[in-house]
């Protein structure tokens, strides 16, 4: 411990003061940073584990050892997950993959381990309320970049404060020209691992929808070969039927009519993977808004105050059906966002970008875009809402009144058109939800 004599000058004490203050701060910063990062990291990995459990409950009750290896395989993608394992009733390993680590070979209850660099989350799979297997994912606490980083900011501190003691030692003026300098350094360093940490963001987010995607479009495509067995079988039934049995033939046209909106179902969540096919032509973004809107006023009503705003000169390559569907689909929730009335305008506009939105940076492309916005005077989203708005299932209507496919089929058709979804809304300001698709340039 450093005590204070009359051979130390009052400036000296100063700058001792000083440092320690820098060295508490930069330790406090460094304990604080990895604690948030650890709860976070330590959160989005159960998260992912509970979406897989949910997932590969069948595959573990059936036993179906090909099935759960597809669906933990698909989390290799994820390059902070050390390894995923899946196990049975009986806490024996059915499948798993693991990269310079191992897993246990036995789990048999829910947990959450903390190891030397690591962190394991362990969450059951449940089957009617009965646990029927577990589910462990095994992922780095911390990447070895932001460690190094964190360090350097620590030692960076130190390093400040002797050269504070150091100058103080023969000047004040000198000290209050260092203290600026440091104060500056500190601040671009929080500025540095703040945009560290949104990138980090943006790349587990893209991972955990890439992930999503791939298991909903696996289970669409089966579900819908599935219903084309059945509705093959029911047209035999009623051909073998014939005429006379009416009553028979009438449940089997029920029966046909739920198949349909079954495979509907199914088209949208393959929108949202991505993996529809689909038929692109070259379209005006202005025509076929203006062709849509005696059906946007039929299906918002009369309360609502339609509003067009058709700018846009250039025309774009897309699926004119899909893109009908979007359009109609923002407009009725723009309607369900005003119970009581309001305004509706849909915009359309040429833009150059040549610098990302900020909520889009990380996969943007700069060039040319026919942007296409809908914006209603509504209720508008909770900050949380609006990020959770394109995930699939997710809905803040009544059940019953929607199935959260609606943005979610809208961002996959979008994407897949190599186009990009934003949304911008706040509590009592409404919602502008903007397409952007690129410029078809054999047109210009």
């Amino acid at each position: 411990m450093i005590r204070a004599s009359r051979d130390f000058s009052p400036s000296v004490i100063a700058a001792l003061a000083a440092a320690a203050m820098l060295l508490a701060a930069g330790v406090l910063m460094v304990v604080y940073q990895e604690q948030f990062y650890s709860s976070q990291q330590a959160r989005s990995v159960r998260e992912q584990a509970e979406i897989l459990a949910a997932s590969v409950t069948a595959a573990v009750v059936f036993g179906d050892q090909k099935a759960a290896q597809e669906y933990v395989d698909a989390l290799q993608v994820n390059p902070e997950l050390q390894g995923a394992g899946i196990y049975g009733d009986k806490g024996q390993l059915v499948a798993g993959f693991a990269r310079g680590t191992r897993l246990p070979l036995h789990a048999t209850r829910p947990q959450t381990k903390l190891g030397s660099g690591y962190i394991d989350i362990a969450v059951p799979v449940s089957q009617n309320g009965d646990q029927v297997g577990i589910v462990l994912l095994r992922a780095i606490t911390e990447p070895e970049e932001r460690r190094l980083a964190r360090y350097a900011g620590l030692i960076l501190l130190i390093t400040m404060g002797a050269l504070v003691i150091a100058v103080l030692s023969f000047s004040q003026a000198a000290l209050s020209r260092r203290a600026q300098q440091l104060a500056s350094v500190n601040q671009r360093l929080q500025e540095e691992m703040e945009e560290r940490r949104k990138t980090e963001e943006a790349l587990r987010q893209s991972h955990k929808m890439e992930a999503i995607g791939q298991l909903s479009g696996g289970i669409a495509h089966d579900f819908n070969n599935l219903i084309m067995i059945v509705k093959g079988n029911l047209r035999l039934l009623k051909r073998k039927l014939g005429a006379e049995a009416v009553q028979a033939v009438t449940y089997i046209a029920s029966a046909d009519e739920a198949l349909d909106r079954a495979a509907h179902l199914t088209q949208r969540i393959l929108a949202f993977s991505r993996r529809q096919p689909l038929t692109p032509q070259r379209v005006n973004l202005n025509t076929l808004a203006q062709g849509l809107a005696d059906l946007i006023r039929h299906s918002v009503g009369e309360k609502v105050e339609i509003i067009m705003q058709l700018t846009a000169s250039w025309s774009t390559l897309c699926d004119i059906n899909q893109m009908e569907n979007v359009i109609l689909n923002l407009a009725i929730n723009a309607r369900d966002a005003m119970p009581d009335g309001g305004k509706l305008m849909v915009e359309t506009r040429d833009v150059t970008l040549t610098q990302p939105p900020p909520e889009l940076e990380g996969e943007f492309v700069a060039g040319d875009y026919v942007a296409l916005a809908v914006i209603d005077s509504g209720a508008g989203m909770a900050e949380e809402v609006r990020r959770r708005a394109v995930d699939p299932f997710f809905t803040t209507k009544p059940q019953g009144k929607g199935t959260g496919l609606g943005l979610s089929m809208s961002f996959g058709f979008v994407r897949q058109s190599g186009g990009y979804l934003m949304i911008d809304s706040a509590p009592g300001k409404g919602t502008a939800i903007t397409i952007l698709m690129p410029r078809d340039r054999e047109t210009a």
